[in-house]
């Protein structure tokens, strides 16, 4: 843990800033195969399109999942890597309404990267302490309780997942502040049995803002979000998983130049399966988010980060992201 916090430091305090360019969080969640599929959406720190404005983004993550727990009632194992492709337009409907559409595609794989992240663990002694019992390169998926099997998925196949819908409508605009606030609903279109959707219908509602410089130099941007989120019904583990969510994130952002904006980002939520007394499933969660935005153009820019669970074993310990967005 301390060594994540030296780098955050490092990360934040190499150089001044520069010209302070407009930026938005980086679009991710928690990665875990148990949760991905639920309904969090993105936040874009309080900006909302202006009307006919369009924007298209493409964001990979690779999530490298590698966690197992033995409880008296309850066994979780959790081996292998998770690709999902969000697909997300965005459009300003009216000069004070946005709309946004994410359609996933996801894949389970087995662990390409389970060598790489293991001697990274090794070597700056990390947690992780079900590296060590698995095999690189498998693919299993698994949940038993009062020893009946519930999940038990090691297929490797690309679907489309959840589609989402979002409305955003902003509440303050001005020089030194914006705050939005959003409405948003998840559909059950992907496979719950192969992990590719959570087969339930979810919806809620979040706030979030950005807080701006009042100088364009030697200055950062810091950019928040909170919202509720209730799970319908229809998954699969519903005899543990909790129905109604709160999350949030918290983030911030420095230009480096013309280019080069690093970002630092913390995403959390409430436990989903709060029923469960695994880990992996019961507990709160909090991910670190560090990268970069490199802009080619003014409206085209490519995005760059890793992310880490700050609490362990609640989310994927090693997570790579790479996006694009063009703005029309």
């Amino acid at each position: 843990m301390s060594l994540r916090f030296v780098s955050i430091i490092l990360f934040l305090f190499i150089s001044k800033a520069y010209a302070q360019r407009t930026v938005e969080p980086f679009p991710t969640h928690n990665q875990s195969p148990l949760i991905h599929f639920f309904g969090l959406p993105n936040h874009y720190g309080g900006e909302i399109l202006s009307k006919n404005d369009f924007v298209f983004g493409n964001y990979l993550g690779i999530a490298n999942n590698a966690t197992s727990s033995q409880l008296l009632t309850e066994a979780i194992y959790l081996d292998g890597e998770m690709y999902r492709n969000d697909i997300i337009f965005r459009y300003g409907l009216l000069e004070n309404l946005q709309i946004e559409m994410c359609i996933p595609l996801v894949r389970h794989s087995t662990g390409v990267m389970d060598p790489i992240i293991s001697g990274w663990h090794e070597t700056f002694g990390l947690p992780g302490k079900s590296r060590e019992i698995m095999s690189n390169f498998n693919l299993t998926y698994l949940y038993r309780e009062n020893e009946e099997t519930q999940i038990l998925m090691n297929e490797s196949k690309l679907k489309f997942g959840d589609l989402s819908l979002k409305l955003d409508m902003p509440l303050i605009k001005n020089k030194k502040h914006m705050i939005s606030v959003g409405t948003f609903l998840k559909f059950a279109t992907g496979n719950k049995r192969q992990l590719i959707g959570s087969g339930t219908n979810d919806l809620g509602a979040n706030v979030s803002g950005r807080i701006l410089p009042v100088v364009k130099e030697n200055a950062f941007t810091f950019f928040y979000s909170a919202g509720y989120m209730h799970i319908g019904s229809g998954a699969l583990l519903s005899n543990v998983l909790t129905k109604n969510i709160v999350f949030g994130s918290l983030g911030s952002a420095v230009s480096l130049g013309k280019a080069w904006v690093p970002k630092l980002q913390f995403d959390f939520h409430s436990g989903f399966y709060k029923k469960s007394a695994t880990r992996q499933l019961g507990r709160e969660s909090i991910q670190l988010v560090l990268g970069t935005d490199y802009f080619i153009s003014d409206n085209l820019n490519l995005s760059f980060s890793f992310s880490e669970d700050l609490i362990v074993n609640t989310a994927p310990d090693f997570v790579l992201h790479f996006g694009v967005s063009y703005k029309l």
